[in-house]
C-alpha cells in the first residue's frame, strides 16, 4: 500500500517529463488539457500535504498518542479473545452439527497454538507500541495518502494471524476438493492428461479402484469439517480486505480527484465549454437577424470523467463469476491485486 504514495509522483514526473507533439489544429485545446491536468496533480498534492499536516496536528495535540497506544494492545488482545471463542466453539458441536472429532481437536488446537503465539508477540511489542505510533505519525507530512497506506500494512500486521488462518484453511480445502474430483474420475474411469490439459479415458485394475474407494471415502467425511473451518476463516479474510479496500479507495480517491478542474468549472465555468449555442435577440420582418452566442459549461460529470487522473484502480481482477468459483474450491483470493501481479 505504501507503493500508492509512489505511484502518485510518478503520475507527476510523467506529465512533466514525457515529451509532447503539438499538432496545429489541436494544439490549443491539447495545451489547456495537459495544463490542467498538471493543475489537478498539483493542487491533489498540496490538499494531500495539507490534509497530512491537519491529522499530525491532530494526532500530538492532547497527547493522543499515548492514548491510542493505550488503546491498541488492548484491542488486539480482545480479538485474540474472540477469535479463542470462535475456535472453542468449533471444536465443539458448532450450531448442533456433527463434526470429525478428531480432526475438529486437531485443527482446533493448531489454532488455538497459533493465537498463543500472536498473544505473546502482541505482548512482547507493547513497550515499542507507543514509540512506533510517534514515528508512524510524523510520516503523515508526506501527506494523508502516504499515512493511510501505512494505516493498511499496519492492519495487514495486526490481522496477519487471521491471514495465515485463512491460508491454513484455504489450502487443506482446496488439497481435499481436488482430491474429490480427481477420485471422482477414477470412478467413471477418467484421468486428467497433464501434457494436453483434457480428461481422456482410462483403465484401472481392481487394486486402484478398491485404494480409490477407501481414499475417497475418508475426504469426503472429512470434507464437512474442514469446509467448516474454511468458511469461518474466509469470512473473517473478507472483512479485513473489505476494509483495506476502503482505505485503497480511499488513497486512489484523493490522488485522481480533479479538485482543480471542479473549482475551475465552479468559478469560471466559461473556462471548460462543452459548446456554444445561439438565442435569438431580434428576429423582424425587414432587419437584420441578431443572435447572442452563449457558452454550454460541461457538466460536472464530464469534468470528473474527463479531467480525473489515471490511478492503479483497485477493483476486483476478477468477475462475481470467477471470485465464487474460486472461494468454492478454495483458492486464495486477493480481489485488489492488478491483473499483471502474480498471485499464489
Amino acid at each position: 500500500m505504501v507503493l500508492l504514495w509512489h505511484r502518485s509522483l510518478c503520475h507527476w514526473s510523467m506529465y512533466h517529463v514525457a515529451p509532447v507533439l503539438f499538432n496545429k489544429s489541436y494544439s490549443h485545446t491539447l495545451l489547456f488539457l495537459i495544463l490542467c491536468r498538471k493543475a489537478n496533480i498539483f493542487v491533489s498534492f498540496l490538499v494531500d500535504i495539507a490534509l497530512g499536516l491537519l491529522l499530525i496536528s491532530w494526532l500530538y495535540r492532547e497527547n493522543r498518542i499515548s492514548k491510542l497506544a493505550d488503546t491498541l494492545v488492548p484491542v488486539a488482545d480482545h480479538v485474540a479473545k474472540e477469535l479463542q471463542e470462535l475456535l472453542e466453539w468449533l471444536m465443539g458441536a458448532p450450531a448442533g452439527l456433527k463434526m470429525n472429532r478428531a480432526l475438529d481437536q486437531v485443527l482446533g488446537r493448531f489454532f488455538l497454538y497459533h493465537i498463543h503465539l500472536w498473544i505473546s508477540y502482541i505482548h512482547l511489542m507493547s513497550p515499542f507500541i507507543e514509540r512506533i505510533l510517534w514515528y508512524v505519525g510524523l510520516s503523515a507530512c508526506l501527506g494523508l495518502t502516504f499515512a493511510l497506506s501505512i494505516l493498511s500494512d499496519i492492519v495487514a500486521l495486526l490481522t496477519f494471524h487471521i491471514y495465515c488462518f485463512y491460508v491454513y484453511g484455504a489450502r487443506l480445502y482446496c488439497l481435499k476438493i481436488y482430491g474429490l474430483s480427481s477420485l471422482w474420475r477414477l470412478f467413471r474411469g477418467k484421468k486428467w492428461n497433464v501434457l494436453r490439459q483434457r480428461v481422456d479415458s482410462c483403465s484401472y485394475d481392481l487394486d486402484q479402484l478398491f485404494i480409490g474407494t477407501l481414499l475417497f471415502t475418508i475426504l469426503l467425511f472429512l470434507l464437512p469439517t474442514t469446509a467448516l473451518y474454511y468458511l469461518v476463516f474466509t469470512l473473517l479474510r473478507l472483512v479485513v480486505v473489505l476494509f483495506q479496500g476502503v482505505i485503497h479507495l480511499s488513497v486512489d480517491f484523493i490522488n485522481s480527484f480533479p479538485l482543480f478542474a471542479i473549482v475551475l468549472r465552479i468559478c469560471r465555468p466559461y473556462r471548460l465549454a462543452e459548446g456554444v449555442k445561439f438565442n435569438v435577440l431580434c428576429q423582424e420582418p425587414g432587419t437584420p437577424l441578431h443572435l447572442m452566442m452563449e457558452i454550454n459549461p460541461l457538466k460536472c460529470s464530464s469534468v470528473l470523467q474527463c479531467y480525473r487522473m489515471p490511478t492503479y484502480s483497485c477493483s476486483p481482477k476478477d468477475s462475481w463469476a470467477a471470485l465464487c468459483k474460486k472461494l468454492f474450491v478454495g483458492e486464495l483470493i486477493y480481489p485488489w491485486k492488478q491483473k499483471t501481479a502474480k498471485t499464489d
